[in-house]
């Protein structure tokens, strides 16, 4: 009868169970077939990868960002303007020399830390609802990006060291997809090998947990807006690279479209939950979903119907498939469930 019952374990055990990772994988590679196969379009041509690379990378780095972010529960509507103000000040501190560079990243850093610092200070510490607080702060970045712009600017190019370096790659693939890559790989290692990041995971996840373990939660949930902040001004000083003369719509296109990359990798919006590999493969589906139908003819507003329509699947598929589980952590006896939950937590992420 033990054999039995070990045999029966084991084949449940091997049973494939799909995860939101699996799916946005599996939608991923139909996804390619389909455009390389069905719809004629040959994605892995050089001019195609030096076309889609680069906006997959930015896409993969702001996704990044506010994968952070919906780790606490939030979601940073502000983003798109810190996008817009690092072009501007990548413009306006370097005056398009190659020898102001430095400064300019300095300064974009500190505005960066600054602005995560605030949403962070007015959500986690004095509880405002970061959807209303990141609302108010963006149009504060956006009023503030405008006066500090002017009515024009002297220089209208960034420095040659940036355009020039941001331009470069490898086999037709951009430097900032590279750069994009290995953002995942360093936050991956951060989150689940180093202290302070699961403790950060930690703290996000579940405030309670938190401080049973003697983790200052709010401290580790401020610096997630803080690090959210700092990663989306690294998007907006590639993006303003690749451009090459960054104006003030250059982040609008990322406010819906950031927030979809990471719910189609799994993220649950309650936090808790977000796998950067996972927010990685959900900026490639939607670049490639939105270059088939520009290729295929379809209109801009079309495009960004479609985007809608896919949050809402997501959203809808991430709920499915995580109700499984929840369904086995409620069967779990309540005296039994906290001490396992806070200590899984802090050891698996």
């Amino acid at each position: 009868m033990s054999q039995l019952s070990a045999t029966g374990a084991g084949r449940s055990r091997l049973q494939f169970q799909w995860t939101p990772l699996k799916v946005i994988l599996a939608a991923n590679v139909l996804l390619v077939l389909f455009l390389q196969f069905v719809a004629g379009q040959n994605l892995f041509d050089p001019r195609t990868l030096s076309t889609l690379t680069p906006l997959l990378g930015i896409m993969v780095i702001i996704g990044l960002a506010q994968a952070f972010v919906i780790g606490t529960g939030g979601i940073d509507l502000s983003v798109p303007h810190v996008v817009t103000l690092m072009g501007i000040i990548m413009l306006k501190e370097s005056g398009g020399l190659d020898a102001q560079l430095p400064w300019a990243l300095l300064v974009a850093a500190v505005v960066c830390i600054i602005i995560g610092l605030v949403n962070g200070i007015l959500i986690e510490v004095m509880g405002f609802n970061p959807l209303v607080t990141t609302l108010a702060t963006g149009q504060v970045i956006m009023g503030a990006t405008i006066i500090y712009r002017g009515a024009s600017l002297n220089t209208t190019r960034v420095p040659e060291a940036l355009y020039g370096w941001v331009r470069g790659g490898a086999f037709s693939v951009s430097i900032i997809l590279i750069t994009a890559v290995v953002l995942v790989a360093l936050t991956v290692l951060f989150v689940r090998r180093v202290v302070l990041g699961r403790r950060l995971v930690l703290a996000s996840a579940s405030a309670r947990a938190s401080e049973l373990v003697g983790v200052s939660h709010r401290s580790y949930r401020v610096s997630a807006w803080v690090i959210a902040a700092l990663i989306g001004g690294v998007g907006g000083v590639l993006m303003a690279g690749q451009i090459a003369s960054p104006d003030m719509s250059s982040g609008g296109p990322y406010l819906l479209s950031s927030i979809v990359v990471v719910v189609l990798g799994g993220a649950v919006l309650t936090g808790g939950r977000v796998s950067p590999m996972g927010t990685l493969l959900g900026a490639t589906f939607i670049i490639l979903l939105d270059h088939g139908l520009a290729v295929m003819g379809y209109s801009t507003g079309a495009r960004l119907l479609v985007q809608g329509v896919v949050l809402a699947l997501g959203l809808a598929g991430v709920g499915l498939l995580m109700r499984p589980r929840a369904a086995k952590t409620s069967r779990v006896k309540p005296d039994e469930e906290q001490p396992t939950t806070d200590a899984s937590v802090l050891q698996t992420t």
